[in-house]
């Protein structure tokens, strides 16, 4: 009879209890962290992603949804990147608690299902104090951010990340933060964070049609990535800002003044026919075309829908 996945996992673990193990939980966002915690980690050890009883390994990062997936382990760290439910967090951190180590996202776990951490050994990382571990940024251009890595004894790491989007910076500081813990020199964690660009489709820059600048974000992640994609070309000197997407009432909580176009791939909805930015397209040759006519040299084109044509070259 085939073992299962727990207990081909547990003979694993009995066998090389050596091999430090991350558990990466979480309504969204596990797929960020995991790419980061390889990156970072690799810089001093072996890594593998899930169980690779071929390969020789110093670590393993697992994936899972929910404890019931998890055998009866003890992981060295838990991640939980985020939290939407009561009956999410009571399944995320019934594994966290048998962990030696949680890390919790200070951001997108809200307080309120604290109340089901019960293990002591607990660190917090996010965009700013009372977070245990941020980063502080002094500089943001199309290049990405630079700035310090603070950790929770409030040392600093000057660092230079190739991310857009500060929701994008969360996982590497986690990351940094899952690194220290496991006593990665400072040198590596630098190496480890600079080496990190964004997966395309998530907040990644690339040469458009017309010597515009494409933010590719068409890699659906979490509901609100519209307005956290905004908030970043906000935030960026440019003469023009385009906004791509397929729903207008992604466009709640968002200051669209600050927009010089807004298009809409679909039909004009009731009640948002009237604003003379919103401009509607049926097909997808007609919105390219009115991108390429309008298309200035320099804009910024957020797009949070699949539009290759309009993309030349990945910047990253």
């Amino acid at each position: 009879m085939l073992f299962s996945t727990k207990s081909r996992l547990e003979r694993y673990f009995r066998k090389n209890p050596q091999v430090k193990t991350i558990v990466v939980v979480g309504s969204y966002g596990r797929k960020s962290a995991i790419r980061a915690l390889g990156m970072i980690l690799g810089q001093q050890f072996t890594v593998t992603m899930g169980v690779n009883k071929k390969a020789d390994a110093d670590a393993v990062i697992l994936d899972y949804k929910s404890s019931a997936d998890f055998p009866n382990i003890e992981p060295d760290i838990v991640v939980v990147t985020s939290c939407r439910t009561d009956e999410e967090a009571q399944r995320f951190f019934a594994l966290a608690n048998v962990a030696k180590y949680v890390m919790v996202n200070y951001n997108d776990v809200p307080q309120e299902f604290s109340k089901y951490l019960k293990n002591p050994n607990i660190y917090t990382y996010g965009d700013e104090l009372p977070a245990d571990f941020y980063f502080e940024n002094n500089d943001f251009t199309l290049d990405g951010y630079e700035g310090d890595f603070i950790d929770e004894e409030r040392d600093r790491l000057h660092v230079k990340i190739k991310i857009l989007g500060e929701h994008n910076i969360r996982p590497i500081i986690m990351a940094c933060a899952v690194g220290k813990l496991f006593k990665i020199p400072k040198d590596k964690l630098l190496a480890g964070t600079e080496a990190i660009t964004p997966v395309h489709g998530r907040m990644s820059p690339a040469k458009g049609i017309g010597g515009t600048i494409v933010i590719d974000d068409s890699a659906y992640i979490a509901a609100n990535d519209v307005k956290l994609g905004c908030n970043t070309m906000f935030a960026l000197e440019s003469p023009a800002k385009t906004l791509i997407l397929d729903d207008v009432s992604k466009l709640d909580g968002i200051d669209t003044q600050l927009l010089t176009d807004i298009c809409v791939l679909g039909e004009a909805s009731n009640g948002n026919t009237g604003d003379k930015k919103i401009h509607y397209f049926a097909e997808e040759v007609d919105l390219i075309h009115y991108i390429g006519e309008r298309a200035e040299e320099g804009g910024l084109i957020l797009l949070e829908i699949p539009l290759p044509e309009i993309i030349e070259s990945y910047i990253w």
